[in-house]
């Protein structure tokens, strides 16, 4: 079966007002954490939620151009 982990969060963004740029930002994620099938019905099971395992959350900063 194909379960959908969805988990919510937030990014912190942080800009410099005397450069006008943005110097860096963080991905946080949340404690609420939803499972779905791929056609968005819950999963109930906790036998199969209990398989899906943890992966981090990599997140990549952007390159800023110039």
């Amino acid at each position: 079966m194909i379960i959908n982990k969805i988990t919510t969060g937030y990014v912190i963004q942080c800009f410099d007002t005397k450069t006008d740029e943005y110097i860096g930002q963080s991905f946080i994620a949340g404690d609420i954490v939803d499972y779905e099938k791929p056609d968005g019905a819950p999963v109930k099971s906790e036998k199969q939620i209990e398989k899906v395992g943890y992966l981090p959350f990599d997140m990549v900063q952007p390159i800023l151009e110039d």
